[in-house]
């Protein structure tokens, strides 16, 4: 058998998906041999994945359909390797290629479960297929991780698993960073606020972007802002800076064009108030304490402004690391943000908890130790 090789299957492009990345790292250190196999969609974030990494980026000409995916599939599967020490799946389309080849060559399956396709949400046919494919193979997986404890009780009920999955926050590895990229990047555009709320990650609905800017007009000061860096779509980028248009907070509302995830803690490090608000629209932002904007905001010392939910308000009222916003009413939003702004020394309090609960609890070389004691066992067992 190859000594300590792993083969993961990620239907996406892993540059821009912290836990991949951060996974992939922690692998390496701890002597595995890793193979990714995910779909190449034209993009190079110039991450510095380990030398032990090797990622095959899979090509296909039907981009966005079925026979994609099918594609996808069989290409790695046919690349599956038959002396691997065990097979991870990212989310549920990439479960299925590993599960398929567990079952083949009887080996160890890790199911990372970022983001549940729960019953709300709008799927195609494929996508139905798909998730009756999941609830039948995360039953057969040794191992199931979620980002949060309420989401793993709903893995755990509708996917009828015999454990419920262990909890796995989609935190970055510890990191020393001395910020600054922020403040420039505003410069450069004319703009030097007094605070900062800042969301960083995708640009888009549900995060309660619209309600933060209608905000805007009942903040105190004129000198805060509010920034967001991140991928987006240009169409509903242009709906929100219209919003802040016609509200004449236009100078206060400021996007940035997303950075490689090895930057985001140069630019989060400048921050005052870091954006947490998720809307109900679907199971994973009410289930999002593990969320990685989150976990990266408290590696940097950055108190977190988060929605009135369950795991939110437990996380930051636990760790005494944030502030709890009602998502619905942009008056209560500013008058949260606007209590926050006016008491620096409760805001220093706050981030220097952050910090403490990230490096005691919530850093991935924590949050990634029962995989790789699962894998750990694998190797000694064979």
């Amino acid at each position: 058998m190859t000594e300590r090789l792993i083969q993961a299957f990620f239907y996406n492009n892993p540059d821009s998906y912290p836990p991949v990345i951060n996974g992939a790292r922690l692998l390496a250190k701890a002597g595995f041999k890793l193979e990714m196999y995910c779909r190449d969609d034209g993009t190079d974030w110039k991450i510095e994945y380990p030398a032990s990494l090797t990622i095959h980026r899979l090509k296909s000409s039907k981009a966005g359909s079925p026979r994609e995916y099918l594609s996808f599939c069989r290409q790695a599967i046919r690349l599956g390797n038959s002396q691997a020490t065990a097979f991870i799946g990212h989310d549920m389309h990439g479960l299925v290629p590993a599960r398929l080849l567990a079952a083949r060559h009887k080996r160890p399956l890790v199911y990372h479960c970022y983001d549940y396709s729960g019953d709300g949400y709008v799927q195609t046919l494929g996508g139905h297929v798909i998730k009756k494919l999941q609830t039948g193979f995360a039953r057969r997986a040794n191992l199931v991780t979620v980002p949060d404890e309420g989401l793993g009780e709903i893995l755990h009920r509708e996917l009828g698993l015999k454990q419920t999955p262990v909890v796995m926050a989609n935190s970055p590895i510890s990191h020393n960073r001395e910020g600054g990229a922020l403040r420039l990047a505003l410069q450069a555009g004319g703009h030097a606020f007094e605070k900062i709320v800042f969301r960083q990650g995708r640009v888009g609905p549900g995060h309660a972007l619209e309600v933060t800017i209608r905000s805007i007009p009942f903040w105190k000061s004129r000198n805060w802002g509010f920034v967001v860096m991140g991928l987006t779509d240009e169409s509903y980028l242009r709906s929100l800076q219209k919003l802040a248009l016609e509200l004449g907070v236009q100078n206060q509302f400021v996007w940035l064009p997303p950075v490689s995830y090895d930057l985001v803690a140069d630019f989060t490090k400048d921050a005052d108030l870091g954006h947490a608000l998720y809307e109900p629209i679907h199971v994973n932002n009410l289930n999002i304490s593990g969320s990685c904007k989150i976990h990266e905001y408290m590696s940097v010392g950055l108190p977190l402004l988060v929605s009135d939910r369950p795991s939110l308000r437990s996380l930051v009222e636990g760790h005494a690391c944030g502030i709890v916003a009602d998502d619905s009413s942009p008056e209560r939003i500013a008058s949260t943000i606007n209590q926050f702004f006016e008491n620096s020394g409760r805001a220093m309090q706050m981030g220097s908890a952050a910090t403490l609960a990230f490096e005691n609890k919530f850093r991935f070389e924590f949050q990634f130790r029962p995989v790789l004691d699962a894998l750990e066992r694998s190797v000694r067992n064979e």
